[in-house]
C-alpha cells in the first residue's frame, strides 16, 4: 500500500513532469546504484522530473563497477549536462573528534585526521582512498562528521568517464541520510531509521538538540542494540519514520514505512534527492572536485581590465620611469655587493691573521716543553710513590701499581668507601704537573664486615703525553 504523503506527491509530480524534447538533453541526471540494478531519472534545472524512472540491468556490487554503470546509462540514453550518483555500497561512516582539536584546523589536517581516525575504527587503510566529509554537529565538545570514502582509482575512473562523455560529475555519496523529514516539511521534531545493505542510519532533528546523526555497520552484531540506546537518548520525537530497501531488518517501530521496493516511493524518494543536490545546499559528504576558483576576485579582475584600458597612456609613462629607476637601482645594488665582498674578504683576512699569531705565541711558549717534559719523565715515578704515600690514609692501603694500555692501574682496599675518591682529589694537582690525569676510581663493597665492607678499589692514571705539559 502507498503512503497518503507519496500519493499525493505522485499527483503533483504527473502535473508537472515534462517530457525531453526530441534530440535534447536533461540537465541533470540522479543515478542510484544498488548490487542488483540501477535506477535513473532525469531532471531539469528547476528539479522537475522528466520522463519516468529508468530501470537498467547494471549490477554493482563493488564500486569498481560504477563507471561501467554510468557508461552503460549513457549508451541506452544520453546522461545530463550533470550527473549525481547514489552508490548504495558506499563506504560510509559517522565519527566524532573534539572539538578544541578540530576548530579552526586546516582542510587538508582535518581529512588527514578524519582519515587516521576512519582506518582506526574500521580497521581498512587510506592510503588510496578518496575522502568526502560533512561536518554534522557538536555535542558535548565533540564535533561529529559524516564521511564518504572511495578508492582513489575509482574515483579517478569515473571521472574520466564522465569527461569521455562529456558530462560533470555533480557528486558521488550514500542513498542514505537525506537531513530532512520525508513525510512533512514542517515538523519541528523527527526521528528516521534507514536500512541499507550493509549499514543503518539513524537520524534525528529537534528544537533542543538540533540535527544530529549515527551510522551503524550490521557486521557488528550489537547494532540494534546500539540503535535502541540512540533513539531513548534522542528523546521525545513528535514523529518518526523508515525507510526500507530490499533488505529486511528487525527495527523499531515508526509512524511511517517508506518501502522502495513499493510502486511510486522510488520515484517520491528520488525526486527529493534531486531536487536536494540542484539547490546546490547539500549538506552531505559528496565526492567530487572542489574548485578554487575565487568567484568574486574573477569579477574583480574583469572590472580591472576596464580601467586599465582607461589607464593605458598614464601607465606607459610610469613604466618608463620604473624602467629607468630599476635600471639606477640596479647598479646600487651591484656596488653596494662589491662593497660587502671586500669587507667579508677585510674580515677572513683578520681572523686568518689573528689564528697565525696565536699559533706563533702558543710555539713562544713551550719551546721548553720538551726539556721539562724529560725532566718531569725523570722523576715522574719517585713523585708517584711520594704522592701515594704522603695524600693517603692510614685506613687505606695501596695494594698495587700495575702498567697497562699506557695507564696506570692503582689498586688497593680501604676501610672506608670515600677514602679512594679523597686519595684520587689530594694526588691530582700534583700529577697534573707530571703530564697525568687521575681518574675517579671504581669501588667495590667485599662485605667481609657485618656493617659492610672492606672496599676494594681501582685508579685509573692516563698519561697525558706532550699535551700535557704544552701551555695554552
Amino acid at each position: 500500500m502507498t503512503l497518503p504523503f507519496i500519493n499525493k506527491a505522485l499527483t503533483q509530480f504527473n502535473a508537472v513532469k515534462q517530457k525531453l524534447p526530441f534530440g535534447n538533453r536533461p540537465a541533470h541526471t540522479v543515478l542510484y546504484i544498488t548490487e542488483a540494478k540501477t535506477f535513473r531519472i532525469d531532471c531539469n534545472n528547476k528539479g522537475i522530473i522528466i520522463g519516468d524512472v529508468l530501470v537498467e540491468d547494471c549490477r554493482c556490487e563493488s564500486s569498481a563497477n560504477i563507471p561501467t554503470c554510468l557508461e552503460q546509462s549513457n549508451k541506452n540514453q544520453r546522461l545530463g549536462k550533470k550527473v549525481w550518483i547514489l552508490f548504495s555500497r558506499l563506504n560510509t561512516y559517522a565519527l566524532s573528534l573534539p572539538s578544541v582539536q578540530v576548530t579552526g584546523v586546516d582542510n587538508t589536517i582535518l581529512e588527514q585526521a578524519l582519515l587516521f581516525e576512519y582506518e582506526a575504527l574500521s580497521g581498512e587503510s587510506t592510503q588510496h582512498s578518496q575522502l568526502a566529509y560533512q561536518f554534522v554537529g557538536e555535542e558535548d565538545e565533540m564535533s561529529s562528521f559524516w564521511l564518504s570514502i572511495l578508492p582513489k582509482e575509482t574515483y579517478t575512473r569515473v571521472q574520466e568517464s564522465c569527461k569521455k562523455q562529456k558530462v560533470q560529475l555533480g557528486g558521488i555519496t550514500h542513498p542514505g541520510g537525506l537531513p530532512f523529514f520525508l513525510s512533512s516539511a514542517d515538523s519541528p521534531s523527527w526521528l528516521r531509521v534507514e536500512c541499507w545493505p550493509d549499514s543503518v542510519f539513524a537520524l534525528a532533528k529537534t528544537p533542543e538538540s538540533g540535527f544530529k546523526m549515527h551510522i551503524l555497520h550490521t557486521d557488528n552484531h550489537s547494532w540494534q542494540d546500539e540503535l535502541d540506546q540512540w533513539i531513548v537518548d534522542s528523546g521525545e520525537i513528535e514523529n518518526s519514520e523508515a525507510i526500507m530497501n530490499n533488505k529486511v531488518e528487525f527495527i523499531p517501530q515508526t509512524d511511517e514505512i517508506l518501502r522502495l521496493t513499493q510502486d511510486g516511493a522510488l520515484v517520491y524518494w528520488l525526486g527529493l534527492w534531486a531536487g536536494y543536490f540542484i539547490k546546490g545546499e547539500a549538506k552531505v559528504p559528496l565526492l567530487r572536485h572542489v574548485s578554487t576558483v575565487n568567484k568574486e576576485l574573477i569579477y574583480m579582475i574583469g572590472s580591472g581590465v576596464l580601467a586599465l584600458a582607461i589607464c593605458g597612456g598614464h601607465f606607459g609613462w610610469n613604466l618608463k620611469q620604473r624602467n629607468e629607476f630599476e635600471y639606477q637601482i640596479e647598479q646600487l645594488d651591484q656596488a653596494k655587493k662589491d662593497l660587502e665582498l671586500f669587507g667579508k674578504a677585510v674580515t677572513t683576512g683578520q681572523t686568518k691573521l689573528s689564528s697565525l699569531n696565536k699559533q706563533l705565541r702558543a710555539l713562544g711558549d713551550n719551546v721548553e716543553v720538551v726539556p721539562d717534559m724529560m725532566r718531569a719523565l725523570q722523576k715522574r715515578p719517585a713523585e708517584l710513590l711520594k704522592a701515594l704515600a704522603d695524600k693517603g690514609d692510614q685506613d687505606l692501603i695501596i695494594e698495587s701499581i700495575q702498567f697497562a694500555d699506557q695507564v696506570l692501574l692503582v689498586k688497593g682496599v680501604s676501610l672506608r668507601p670515600h677514602l679512594s675518591n679523597q686519595l684520587a682529589n689530594r694526588i691530582e694537582p700534583v700529577l697534573l704537573d707530571l703530564g697525568w690525569k687521575v681518574n675517579s676510581p671504581t669501588k667495590d663493597d667485599m662485605n667481609l664486615f657485618a656493617q659492610g665492607g672492606p672496599w676494594s678499589f681501582e685508579m685509573q692514571i692516563e698519561d697525558l703525553g706532550l699535551e700535557g705539559f704544552a701551555k695554552d
